[in-house]
């Protein structure tokens, strides 16, 4: 499946973000792409108001998932695992104050992955 970046022009994507910001400015405007290990998501995009945490968007993107609820999975904001107490607030200024985020579309990017943590029965 292609990500939103490579279905989306960068101008495309900075007018929707703009969009969002003007009329939600409490809110952040979020990408999640998952790891076909995970499953399929029915909508890529989110927004979360800045005082929700990291465990909390997990929560929700978690019950759109058709996936098993045994698997463990993680968030990951360029390449870093994500705490889930941090606040979402915190995780979009550190974010958008990056120098890896170059392409400025105001969208959080998240992925998610899933891993064997306690082995594998296979």
């Amino acid at each position: 499946m292609k990500s939103f970046k490579e279905l989306n022009s960068l101008e495309k994507r900075i007018s929707e973000s703009n969009k969002i910001i003007s009329r939600y400015p409490s809110h952040i405007p979020i990408i999640v792409e998952c790891d076909s290990r995970i499953g399929t998501l029915e909508k890529q995009k989110f927004l979360v108001p800045y005082d929700v945490s990291a465990s909390h968007l997990l929560f929700s993107v978690r019950k759109q998932i058709k996936t098993d609820s045994s698997k463990a999975i993680f968030m990951f904001i360029n390449k870093t695992i994500v705490c889930p107490t941090t606040m979402m607030s915190t995780l979009y200024e550190n974010y958008l104050n990056n120098k890896i985020e170059k392409d400025g579309d105001k969208f959080l990017y998240v992925y998610l992955q899933t891993e064997n943590t306690f082995g594998s029965t296979l």
